[in-house]
């Protein structure tokens, strides 16, 4: 064969497969998804490599960061890039004057097999004067952070 060089991105790009972000409704998708190969299993009568999931959020003994009452906690899922930026998979609910959350909102995410998905989850004390405000619309910047947590998605599942 002699010598002979490819680079990965050059060779998906030339079978049409081209790394790109799947959007998931909920608000993203994490790991990259390869048309080629859904394409090449479609062909096949194969299902498409991924499902959703949904993640239930629970922690407990959390700091207590309010003077007066206890903390408000807010959980936000972040997937990690291959590039190593954060996108942000989805937020809970606020729960207040509680350091044990076990959030009702649910999180889902695409789970790709044989991908390893990164995940990274913040916890927030939200401030008294944001609570009317949809978590949603809240800044994080302007929330209290309390501690954070990491997985990969597939530990997350097998739970």
């Amino acid at each position: 064969m002699g010598a002979c060089c490819s680079d990965v991105r050059g060779g998906q790009e030339a079978v049409g497969g081209a790394q790109q972000q799947r959007s998931i409704a909920a608000g993203g998708g994490g790991a990259g998804h390869n048309d080629a190969v859904e394409f090449f299993y479609r062909t096949k009568g194969v299902e498409a490599l991924f499902t959703q999931i949904e993640l239930s959020l629970s922690a407990s003994k959390l700091l207590d960061r309010d003077i007066i009452s206890k903390s408000d906690p807010m959980a936000v899922v972040y997937a990690k890039k291959r590039d190593g930026s954060l996108e942000e998979l989805g937020r809970t609910e606020v729960i207040m004057n509680c350091l044990d959350p076990a959030w009702i909102e649910k999180i889902n995410v695409a789970y790709q097999f044989e991908i390893v998905q990164p995940l990274i989850f913040h916890v927030y004390d939200v401030d008294t004067s944001y609570h009317n405000l949809p978590v949603k619309m809240l800044k994080l910047k302007d929330q209290e952070f309390l501690g954070e947590a990491s997985c990969v998605l597939s530990e997350a599942s097998c739970l």
